[in-house]
């Protein structure tokens, strides 16, 4: 490496550095929270769905049913999270949800039929991510300042993509050590519980409550509150209409893309999973830097950009039939929508939120994965089987431009 060269990466390291500098020692905290908070997420999904069906013999349409009331019951923690992490604080909030989570993943090792693992699967929405995101996005925004605060939920992002790239790579290597053997399911899914328990001890030793004082969010004032509040807040309300749009693209392609490129493009599994893991690279690699152009400009035009950006991938699937317009769609195109989304969209929020409602429209903007991701892979699974791929992509690129339009 040449002097002008070196300088030069001196120079970048030194910018970095400066640009995340500073954040509160809570920003920090819940980045390790997140790395072992996904890991145990890593080890339990990807052979949940395996060892439902294979072992337990729960037909997969009825596994999906199981995805969809997880997705119904998170998107009512959202309406019911916001308040109470409001009223009571981000930390109890964040703690229940920890501990429920802990729960229920427990309770999925031990489930033997249908209908235990419907019970657990809405226990799991109810009191559990869902109510942890809203609860743990409340408190980095309170912590964080307004021209910083998408650099910290990308920051808090990634250590959540690390964990999660990995997990499924130490489950995997776990689960081939035990040659397949139907009993090593369940230690995962106890693995996974135990790592959520340790992040909720962890954070009860560790993290201050951030909940801003009552003369801070302006508590006392008059008038409407809460999700009353929120849900006749217009530009709100159209920032929730986008977001359903984009996380419909977004939750419709992680479960359509793998069976479309296997079954209609003969795309070998080793190149789906290179194309599935390039994206967590792709989000480890770049999402502090997209976040820092985001801090600096309008987070309507990061939204807009967005929406473009998912409207690419869908055109690109719609007109290409190749491994290569796989690659293209997905680890360039919606990877970059995805990181876009996921910071803008709640850095908005927080714009939006008036301060004592901070947590109620963080939440309720996060319940727009759950509204998303409790349609999209019925309609994705419904056009696959009809052999219809091209249906789903033009639906995507409608839904996309129809949130380009909103932002």
């Amino acid at each position: 490496m040449t002097g002008a060269s070196l300088r030069y990466h001196r120079r970048v390291i030194a910018r970095a550095a400066k640009a995340f500098r500073g954040f509160d020692r809570r920003v920090w905290l819940l980045l390790f929270a997140m790395v072992v908070f996904r890991f145990g997420h890593g080890l339990y999904f990807p052979f949940s769905s395996i060892y439902f069906h294979n072992i337990l013999g729960i037909p997969l349409s009825l596994v999906g049913v199981g995805l969809a009331v997880f997705a119904t019951s998170s998107v009512v923690s959202g309406l019911i999270a916001g308040p109470l992490t409001d009223r009571y604080g981000r930390k109890p909030t964040m703690l229940v949800a920890l501990c429920g989570s802990s729960a229920s993943f427990f309770g999925f090792a031990l489930v033997d039929g249908f209908a235990g693992y419907l019970a657990v699967s809405a226990a799991h929405g109810l009191l559990g991510w869902s109510m942890f995101e809203a609860s743990r996005n409340a408190m980095v925004a309170d912590v964080t300042q307004p021209g910083a605060r998408s650099r910290a939920f990308g920051l808090v992002r990634v250590g959540g993509n690390v964990g999660w790239a990995s997990g499924p790579m130490v489950a995997g290597l776990v689960s081939a050590s035990a040659a397949g053997s139907a009993g090593v399911y369940p230690k995962l899914f106890v693995g996974t519980s135990a790592l959520t328990a340790l992040v909720a001890l962890a954070l009860a030793v560790t993290v201050r409550e951030s909940l801003p004082s009552r003369r801070e969010s302006g508590a006392g004032e008059r008038g409407k509150r809460g999700l009353r509040e929120a849900f006749t807040d217009g530009p709100f309300v159209l920032l929730l209409v986008v977001g359903v749009l984009l996380y419909y693209v977004f939750t419709q392609d992680w479960q359509a893309l793998p069976i479309y490129a296997k079954n209609f493009v003969e795309v070998p599994d080793g190149q789906i999973g290179l194309f599935l893991g390039a994206n967590g690279l792709m989000v480890i690699l770049f999402q502090l830097p997209v976040s820092y152009l985001i801090d600096r400009g309008s987070k309507v035009v990061a939204l807009l950009a967005g929406a473009v950006l998912f409207a690419l991938s869908s055109a690109t699937l719609l007109l290409t039939e190749s491994f290569l317009g796989i690659v293209v769609a997905f680890v360039l195109f919606f990877t970059l929508a995805e990181m876009i989304l996921e910071v803008a969209g709640a850095a908005l929020a927080v714009e939006l939120a008036p301060v004592r409602l901070r947590g109620t429209y963080l939440a309720l903007f996060g319940a727009c994965f759950g509204a998303a991701c409790g349609v999209s892979p019925i309609v994705g699974g419904a056009l696959l089987q009809s052999e219809l791929p091209d249906v789903i992509w033009g639906i995507q690129l409608v839904a996309a431009l129809l949130a380009a339009t909103g932002s």
